[in-house]
């Protein structure tokens, strides 16, 4: 599992709502909430649930995981509705939304080295 390119996508989540929000179009916040359809949710909610339930590390990105999720979706919400000022608040630093990124990044890392640990 490579946790670091699932950071990575998730920031590209990030650029691709800083794209909608410059371009003036529209996004599907069904799938942005959804902590079930990018990669490392399927894992999170399929093979990650079977092997780490109960795990601390796991646990905290299964959170920070919903969290960033349901934010990308309120800044969906905000684009779709042309609130296109509200919505490039809400991806600057220090935004609920930046912080569920930072989060879920900090998330991914321990989950990493906890994964890392119990495979040596």
């Amino acid at each position: 599992m490579d946790f670091q390119e699932h950071a990575n996508q998730h920031h590209q989540i990030r650029e691709a709502l800083v794209a909608a929000v410059n371009e003036r179009r529209a996004v599907d916040p069904a799938v942005l909430r959804s902590d079930r359809v990018c990669p490392i949710g399927c894992w999170i909610h399929g093979d990650g649930a079977r092997l780490w339930a109960g795990n601390h590390a796991f646990l905290g990105l299964l959170e920070n995981h919903r969290a960033f999720h349901q934010q990308a979706g309120l800044v969906a919400d905000q684009i779709n509705r042309g609130q296109w000022a509200e919505a490039q608040r809400s991806l600057r630093s220090g935004s609920p939304f930046a912080m569920a990124l930072a989060d879920l990044a900090a998330a991914l890392r321990r989950m990493r080295a906890t994964a890392g640990t119990l495979a040596a």
